[in-house]
């Protein structure tokens, strides 16, 4: 198993408060609203029309009345070429509004040139904003420690999990291509699903018996598969009050949708930026 990941990475992380999807604790407010979105030169036209669409969703937001929870992720990174997980990295918030703006009709208008030769696209929705009543819990925490900015390929990523409450645990990591993403625990045959207990720390990967099907062990080896390129990842970890069990295939938009769906007051998360150096 090959995980990805970049030089230096700054994690700026101010997340949308998510909404809850259980229908006896949230309420909705559809909504008409246009986002729209200036393309350099060297952006494509799908790049643009998915910046109007995201902006459409923060336009939903505060016609809902939220504006106060709008804000995103940054992660800025040194060096590296565009890709997919570069793009969707700059701002990790657009994913948080899958699963609380849920876009029932969208209708994009036809891109016009803006004064200065520049392109504008646009885009019309109308949409369902998922609100929330449950609060965080302020009690409800876990610490982990370990988790290193940068690895030389070859190497092994370690840490530690301590909940303070007992907890289910669910690790993720997305690399910089579909085929890198993994869900890291529980894995199946691997790790159990089995719940950390309140303020014992917790090795992963995990060598404790409650939490293996089978003695082999298992490393989370940090590979580079791009030459002398520096490749980047991150690492999202949450912990559940409850056993919200995630499954299929690993995508940002398919666990972000997972994440969303849970009660506020019943979840706690974290990400990690981390990155691969060629070991030379």
């Amino acid at each position: 198993m090959s995980f990805n990941k970049l030089i230096s990475v700054l994690l700026l992380a101010l997340f949308i408060h998510p909404f809850s999807a259980k229908c006896q604790r949230e309420m909705t407010k559809t909504v008409t609203v246009e986002g729209s979105y200036v393309a350099s030169e060297n952006e494509t036209p799908a790049y643009g029309h998915a910046q109007a669409l995201w902006n459409a969703k923060k336009e939903a937001l505060r016609a809902a009345g939220v504006t106060e929870d709008i804000s995103s992720t940054t992660i800025i990174v040194l060096g590296g070429t565009g890709s997919e997980f570069k793009e969707i990295c700059s701002e990790l918030g657009r994913l948080e509004l899958a699963g609380r703006v849920r876009v029932k009709e969208q209708q994009d208008k036809t891109p016009q040139f803006t004064d200065n030769h520049l392109i504008r696209y646009s885009t019309v929705i109308r949409a369902d904003v998922v609100l929330e009543e449950a609060k965080e819990d302020l009690f409800f925490k876990f610490e982990c420690n370990g988790i290193r900015n940068a690895y030389r390929s070859g190497e092994k990523m370690a840490f530690t999990v301590t909940a303070k409450k007992e907890c289910y645990l669910r690790i993720f990591y997305f690399g910089k291509t579909a085929s890198d993403n993994a869900q890291l625990f529980p894995m199946e045959g691997v790790f159990r699903d089995v719940p950390l207990k309140a303020d014992v720390p917790v090795a992963f990967p995990p060598e404790e018996s409650r939490y293996l099907y089978k003695d082999a062990p298992f490393d989370y080896t940090m590979e580079t598969s791009v030459g002398d390129g520096v490749e980047q990842g991150v690492v999202l970890i949450v912990a559940l009050k409850k056993n919200y069990p995630f499954t299929g295939d690993v995508t940002y938009e398919r666990v972000i949708n997972w994440w969303s769906k849970i009660p506020r007051d019943e979840k706690q998360w974290e990400w990690h930026g981390v990155n691969i150096v060629p070991d030379n």
